[in-house]
């Protein structure tokens, strides 16, 4: 039976704790169709055409898309302990790998792109929940993938000095947006994932949406599945749904074993780790 509130201590990071806990910047939305062919690089493909959407941001679903060569990373523990956690070696399956859930939030390094993404995949012999590197990954066969387009908004990778990791956040870009319809947030350690949702989409006027992210837990409580404890994770939204300013979410994370949990997570027993990106669309 699972119990109620956080399964974990909350984390402690190296560096001093922020003050603000959530950046969260309104944004219109418009649907993205991306078309990719064949021996293209996928975070390149994929940024080019957001960009050519006339759009600052985005969250594209990459189920479907097919990739040889491929690599990806899972989480691992922190190698000269200068933070809580770190990645795998990078794991390159042999032959074609074929995405069944993921997600990409789509933003900037610097004056160049960038992409953080997340999501389960299948190959030759195996099967994993992880973290994909697109810059090192090619479209093997030609695929429509479908995203939300984000205006006014951008996902930055900045230097964050509270987990000592680069991590992207969710800044304005240019004027305010008078018409938003959605609003993108990334969410700091020890936050609740589904009441910081509640909340920002309280204060942005959206009482139904669609809810969509990736990013880390520490452990997890779920209303139909056994809880998840390990602190060190990596995680993908499989279902997020806003009704009536309650937020229902559905997501699949991977701990440092190699162990995929899902399930429906429960209000209140789903802290962020390290970081959490989130677009929720209004509907």
């Amino acid at each position: 039976m699972s119990g109620q509130g956080p399964v974990n201590p909350p984390m402690v990071h190296p560096g001093a704790v922020a003050a603000e806990r959530v950046a969260e910047v309104p944004v219109r939305a418009q649907d993205l169709v991306i078309e990719l062919r064949a021996g293209q690089q996928v975070q390149q493909a994929i940024c080019a055409a957001v960009a050519d959407a006339g759009c600052d941001a985005a969250w594209v679903d990459v189920a479907g898309l097919v990739c040889a060569p491929f690599a990806y990373v899972m989480p691992a523990a922190s190698p000269d302990g200068a933070r809580v956690a770190w990645y795998s070696d990078t794991y390159r399956p042999d032959g074609p790998v074929r995405v069944s859930v993921g997600g990409i939030s789509v933003g900037r390094l610097g004056q160049g792109d960038f992409t953080h993404c997340h999501g389960l995949w299948s190959f030759s012999g195996g099967a994993a929940l992880g973290h994909m590197l697109a810059p090192d990954c090619t479209v093997a066969e030609p695929v429509t993938l479908r995203g939300v387009g984000l205006c006014g908004g951008r996902f930055d990778r900045l230097p964050d000095g509270e987990t000592g990791f680069d991590l992207f956040r969710a800044c304005a870009v240019g004027e305010p947006v008078r018409d938003a319809d959605a609003v993108m947030m990334t969410i700091r350690p020890n936050m609740d994932i589904v009441e910081t949702i509640e909340a920002v989409a309280q204060r942005h006027g959206i009482r139904n949406g669609t809810i969509m992210g990736l990013g880390s837990v520490n452990g997890a409580r779920f209303s139909d599945a056994p809880d998840m404890p390990s602190a060190i994770t990596e995680f993908i939204i499989t279902r997020g749904q806003l009704t009536d300013g309650a937020a229902q979410i559905a997501l699949s994370a991977v701990d440092m074993a190699g162990d995929v949990f899902s399930g429906t997570v429960q209000r209140g027993g789903v802290p962020v780790s390290i970081t959490a990106e989130i677009v929720v669309r209004a509907i």
